[in-house]
């Protein structure tokens, strides 16, 4: 019996900094569902604590992203296979129709663009022309997804040029590939692609940065470029952490910094993490005069995402045998997930942010703060969130254990 491969490529959040393109926002009200951001950002906060225990190191992925290309999946899933996904996810409460028709908001709202701060979403659909997909399944991925549909050869080389040249397009140019072949048992290609730009509300003055040591856990130091700033923060503080909000330029969206207050804290903070914790220390935030100290840092990583995945509880999908992925196309063959890959990088500096992410999916067939002046100073290993201060969403989530020099 012939197998087939699915094979679906995510291009996540990529932030750049420099000048800002203009725009309008899209008429019409439109909002995710509070339940729905929570939900995904539970999910991001287990998947983070997750690759944490695995290896120690730095981190940084895009709850939202990793969600929106498993989610197109899982439209092709029946059964246990699309239930354990969602419940992996944190979303088997909604069904299909409206993780759907949260999706469909969540792409709307993040093609909004002003003078101030760009984001936008654009999706591609590439299938191997001769393949009996479901028309249902692939009208839904183009309907909720808004996702360009092409059928191409996959045996023309040219196909990969064409693919990688719509992923160049829409990074402008910050990630020009993504897939370097198309094996014979490679049937479809799905690709997201998030892009935002911004600046800090309060860019960090040039003149002010300096070396300064970085501790990691392990009580190494090195000498960093480091930024300072003063001024009034929405800040929060206990016996264990620090945090601070940085605004972008339009305020809609934030990096928050929660820094242990012990060198070696990460580990046990990370420990008792969960959304609704992170989230309560971002609501616990008050005004306060104080000063940051934060280094001007990039990171990078990649990793297989299939064993911890599978660790969430998305354990059927990655199953030759038993993964049910019959509103694809179809069985026989029998799909199933053969590997999630995810792949990023982040750069912060005195004018703002610009991270880049990219996850591949295969599917094979068979307290109260006190009132004087605080100071914070970022010189060891910290948590990160970049959040849609409107929607409530962890855009990105990050753990800076050993940053290298930006």
């Amino acid at each position: 019996m012939r197998k087939f491969v699915f094979l679906a490529i995510l291009l996540l959040l990529l932030f750049a900094s420099g000048c800002l393109l203009e725009g309008v926002l899209p008429s019409g009200n439109v909002s995710l569902d509070p339940g729905f951001a929570q939900n995904v950002n539970a999910f991001g906060v287990n998947l983070l604590k997750a690759l944490w225990e695995e290896h120690e190191e730095n981190l940084f992925i895009s709850p939202a992203s990793i969600e929106l290309a498993l989610a197109m999946a899982a439209n092709g899933a029946r059964g246990t296979t699309q239930s354990e996904m969602l419940q992996a996810l944190e979303l088997l409460s909604f069904d299909t129709e409206e993780v759907n028709q949260q999706n469909a908001n969540l792409v709307k709202i993040c093609n909004r663009t002003n003078s101030k701060v760009t984001l936008s979403v654009a999706n591609s659909l590439w299938a191997r022309e001769g393949v009996p997909f479901y028309e249902n399944y692939l009208q839904a991925v183009q309907q909720f997804y808004q996702a360009e549909a092409h059928s191409v050869d996959f045996a023309d080389p040219q196909t990969i040029n064409l693919i990688n040249q719509w992923v160049s397009e829409k990074t402008h140019g910050k990630i020009n590939q993504i897939i370097d072949r198309l094996s014979d048992l490679d049937v479809l290609v799905l690709l997201n692609a998030i892009y935002f730009k911004a600046k800090w509300k309060y860019t960090f003055d040039a003149e002010n940065t300096q070396l300064l040591p970085f501790y990691t856990v392990q009580g190494e130091s090195r000498e960093l470029p480091t930024m300072w700033q003063e001024g009034s923060f929405d800040y929060f503080e206990n016996q264990t952490l620090q945090a601070i909000r940085l605004p972008y330029a339009d305020e809609r969206f934030s990096m928050y910094i929660f820094l242990p207050r012990a060198q070696d804290g990460l580990p046990n903070l990370l420990e008792g993490l969960n959304a609704s914790l992170l989230e309560g220390w971002i609501q616990s935030m008050e005004k306060r005069e104080g000063e940051i100290y934060l280094p001007r840092f990039k990171l990078s990583f990649e990793r297989s995402l299939n064993a911890t995945l599978q660790e969430l509880g998305m354990e059927r999908a990655f199953d030759p045998q038993n993964a049910d992925f019959g509103g694809m196309l179809p069985i026989p063959p029998n799909a199933f997930l053969s590997e999630v890959k995810h792949k990023s990088i982040l750069e912060v500096n005195e004018e703002g942010t610009t991270a880049a992410a990219v996850t591949s999916v295969v599917i094979g067939v068979t307290a109260l703060p006190p009132e004087e002046r605080f100071l914070m100073r970022v010189d060891h290993p910290f948590l990160l969130a970049i959040r849609d201060e409107e929607s409530g969403l962890f855009l990105f989530l990050g753990v800076v254990e050993n940053p290298e020099m930006l």
